[in-house]
């Protein structure tokens, strides 16, 4: 599945830090165009540093400019640190591929690929197959479809948790 997730859909779900922004755009998470249009919502918020200014009139034809001037947008002081960006970029992603799911062949293949990416956090196990069972469910007893069903809905449990926690204050 396309990495890159597009900035209307990062721009509904939450704030992203130049920092994380920068992070997104180095593992191609976030493209160019998408940085870009961060900008254009900074500025319209106010925020009117040269470095934004010139991030925001970037064209296509200057899209290698992108993660020089992300990272030099990063290196100004910011109250997050890796691993929340980390974290919401793994919410992110996996809301994207949620949201997506019936586009490719195995969702919950590329679910245990991202939990790999993203060094097996323990929040993600609960919707990982081949991770052993710890509520009492027994998959035994249930039809592989049943299991499948329990999977999406933990990961379905999950995004609601996280969006709540990720929404912007202008929600």
């Amino acid at each position: 599945m396309n990495q890159l997730i597009p900035w209307s859909f990062i721009r509904e779900r939450t704030r992203l830090s130049w920092s994380e922004a920068a992070l997104g755009y180095h593992k191609q998470w976030l493209g160019w165009n998408g940085a870009v249009e961060l900008a254009c919502d900074r500025l319209s918020e106010g925020e009117d540093g040269p470095l934004v200014v010139e991030l925001a009139g970037l064209s296509k034809a200057e899209a290698h400019c992108v993660g020089e001037l992300l990272d030099k947008l990063a290196a100004s002081p910011e109250t997050d640190d890796a691993s929340s960006s980390n974290t919401k970029w793994l919410y992110l992603r996996l809301a994207w591929l949620f949201e997506n799911r019936e586009a490719v062949d195995d969702a919950l293949e590329e679910v245990e690929t991202i939990y790999a990416d993203f060094d097996y956090p323990e929040d993600v196990a609960p919707f990982v197959r081949y991770m052993p069972v710890t509520d009492g469910y027994d998959p035994s007893a249930h039809s592989p479809a049943e299991n499948q069903a329990r999977l999406i809905a933990n990961w379905k449990s999950y995004l609601e948790r996280k969006a709540a926690s990720y929404r912007t204050t202008s929600d």
